[in-house]
């Protein structure tokens, strides 16, 4: 039951150079520090990597770099774009090709707003039918809408056998906890998207972080996965209150805020430029986060790491 490791999973960032190709050397440094920092795994084809701003031949080769740079430190996982299932298990196939681990399956783009998760279902069965053998997540990606599952739906996938990853974006406790319950036994493995509540589910029986704060401390967002059951509750709720400021701090024109932090806390060469949302950040937005990121690695904080 333990195909993924628990713990902190960045959604990663996707580096740009000012002409917006991509800058691989950076996408090695970036893979290469957040492993040292403390990711369980990488994300490497998410939204937060601009996925739908990427070409399909750069996807699949964002997937190949990273995971040869990982070498089987950690997996790595990366979604699979399409319209129709012959299409979305053509992606999975070049994916895995790749180097990914598992294939993520974005849930809006399974089926339409208006239509039903039988329908959805039924094509996932398509797609798991054309690619035997190889792993799924399933991620409620909120473009290009957010489309959350059923807690049927969430027993089906789970009863497959075939997933291994669900990136949860519901931002709701009670529907975590029943998600958490209906996959209990299975190889599906629950990761939250929202670290205000990630001790709550971790305590209900998750099985770690899949968002924004692990793209910038992975180390915190490892220690509070390992730690949430630990006697120093203050401490343990200290920096979970942290991370959550600090990730609603990058809500703000991410994903070039977040980078613009990445690369003053990691000491990394990465621009704050980004193909989705290209308007720049500067000193006048980025200063107050800078200021927030220094305070907050002033601190004495358990599981915080040197990272430059």
């Amino acid at each position: 039951m333990d195909f993924l490791p628990n713990g902190a999973w960045p959604v990663m960032l996707t580096p740009f150079r000012d002409d917006h190709a991509i800058d691989w050397d950076a996408v090695e440094a970036y893979t290469d520090w957040l492993i040292r920092t403390g990711a369980a795994g990488i994300f490497a084809v998410a939204l937060s990597s601009e996925m739908y701003d990427l070409t399909p031949a750069e996807r699949v080769a964002l997937t190949r770099r990273v995971s040869d740079v990982a070498d089987g430190r950690v997996p790595v996982i990366s979604s699979a774009l399409g319209g129709e299932p012959a299409q979305i298990a053509a992606a999975a196939a070049a994916q895995v090709e790749a180097g990914a681990a598992a294939v993520v399956l974005i849930a809006s783009t399974l089926a339409t707003a208006e239509e039903s998760d039988d329908v959805l279902f039924t094509r996932v069965q398509t797609v798991l039918e054309d690619v035997p053998d190889v792993p799924f997540g399933i991620y409620e990606c909120p473009v290009p809408y957010k489309r959350l599952l059923t807690l049927e739906t969430v027993r089906a996938l789970a009863s497959t056998g075939r997933f291994v990853f669900y990136k949860d974006t519901s931002h709701r406790m009670d529907t975590m906890t029943a998600r958490i319950g209906a996959s209990r036994g299975t190889p599906l493995k629950h990761y939250n998207a929202e670290i205000s509540s990630l001790v709550s589910t971790q305590r209900a029986g998750g099985h770690g972080f899949c968002g924004y704060a692990a793209n910038i401390y992975p180390d915190l967002v490892a220690w509070l996965c390992a730690n949430y059951e630990s006697e120093a509750v203050a401490e343990v709720e200290r920096v979970q209150r942290l991370l959550s400021i600090a990730e609603h701090g990058i809500n703000s024109r991410y994903p070039s805020s977040a980078k613009y932090l990445l690369a003053h806390r990691s000491g990394l060469q990465v621009l704050p430029v980004s193909r989705w949302k290209p308007e720049p950040i500067g000193p006048h937005e980025g200063q107050p986060l800078i200021d927030l990121v220094d305070y907050i690695d002033s601190l004495d904080l358990p599981g915080l790491r040197t990272c430059q």
